[in-house]
């Protein structure tokens, strides 16, 4: 609740004194007119023929008397309005030397509330600033984190398998091209690591573009089922492509789109285990198209639906690693929607694991 301001002893003295001394000057210059009433009245007869009118002292004193008043009521407002002021400037320069961390918690008249409004409106941006910064730099620590352990551990490997041939321990030609094979392996790890980070890093800067085209979702889909076919069959599964229409049309950066199903598509292969479909389906509606990539392999645990679009994360570390997951194909994917004015989102139980998009046509 906001509270007024409460003038203090010496501000209620200072206003009655300057109330009074106002009203006692209008009732000097009320006897110095009435004392020369005569005068008017000789200066009003030339002038006029108010006789009758200005005869009448008591009208005249009626009407000083109600100028006075009005005029000394002003002067009290003013005077007012005045003490009001210098205690928002002592508030407001309390507030500021305690660093701008609280708002301003006084109620004044409507012509200065605006004043204080506006500085809290500025209190409250400038911390809502200061947490975003602060989620900025835990972010950065925790993305540095992140990529330091992700690279330290396949190039450990890499150094260590090098190193064996640089020190000559080994027996024979076959030993030499097992470790030159894992070290190749692991740095192709670090490359994919690499690689994605970029990729995540540029779609997250605030000068990402889009270049927007016309297209067909249905026939996208049709061409990443064709793309994917030979890796599903090697794994025992089967991807279905279902449209409705036959022909979706919309607009998109195709480049970037395609990167998102690839990612999804990829998803569903390594780690829907058990799962012999994959299913590829787009809906057009009123306004958005909504695309979905399922697959009815194993499902995510309850617990992880709600991290599985976190930078780095994993729903089982060790099968992310066997299968050279960096933990950020998930992440690209959700910014790659949302730069297109969409949102992704997970569904599984042990029937399928859905992720569903929703896309604007336009």
């Amino acid at each position: 609740m906001n509270k007024r301001i409460k003038l203090n002893v010496g501000e209620k003295g200072v206003l009655l004194v300057e109330g009074i001394g106002t009203f006692l000057l209008f009732q000097i210059i009320n006897v110095i007119l009435i004392s020369n009433i005569g005068k008017a009245k000789l200066m009003t007869n030339l002038l006029t023929n108010w006789q009758s009118l200005i005869a009448d002292k008591l009208w005249v004193v009626v009407v000083v008397l109600a100028l006075e008043i009005f005029l000394t009521y002003l002067i009290v407002i003013s005077v007012y309005h005045r003490m009001e002021l210098d205690q928002i400037k002592r508030i407001l320069q309390k507030t500021a030397d305690d660093n701008l961390t609280k708002p301003v918690d006084i109620k004044v008249n409507q012509s200065l509330q605006s004043i204080v409004d506006s500085f809290n409106l500025l209190i409250s941006n400038m911390n809502r600033r200061a947490e975003e910064q602060r989620q900025s730099e835990e972010s950065k620590d925790e993305l540095i984190s992140n990529v330091s352990h992700d690279i330290r551990t396949p190039l450990t490997s890499v150094i260590g398998y090098l190193g064996l041939i640089e020190s000559k321990n080994y027996n024979d030609l076959g030993q030499i091209l097992k470790y030159t094979h894992i070290a190749y392996k692991k740095s192709q790890e670090m490359q994919n690591l690499v690689n994605s980070l970029f990729e995540y890093a540029n779609v997250q800067h605030a000068t990402s573009r889009l270049n927007m085209t016309k297209f067909d979702m249905a026939q996208m889909l049709d061409q990443l089922s064709a793309d994917f076919e030979l890796e599903a069959n090697k794994r025992g599964m089967e991807i279905m492509v279902n449209s409705t229409p036959d022909k979706i049309l919309m607009k998109g950066d195709t480049e970037k789109l395609g990167r998102v199903f690839n990612n999804l598509i990829m998803n569903a292969l390594k780690y829907g285990k058990g799962a012999t479909h994959i299913w590829l389906t787009a809906e057009k509606k009123d306004k958005e198209v909504v695309v979905t990539v399922a697959n009815n392999g194993q499902p995510i645990p309850e617990d992880s639906l709600k991290h599985v679009f976190d930078r780095f994360y994993r729903v089982e570390d060790s099968r992310s690693k066997k299968t050279g997951g960096t933990g950020l194909g998930l992440a690209i994917a959700q910014s790659m929607v949302q730069l297109h004015g969409g949102t992704i989102a997970v569904t599984s139980d042990d029937e399928k694991t859905s992720f569903i998009s929703h896309f604007p046509i336009s």
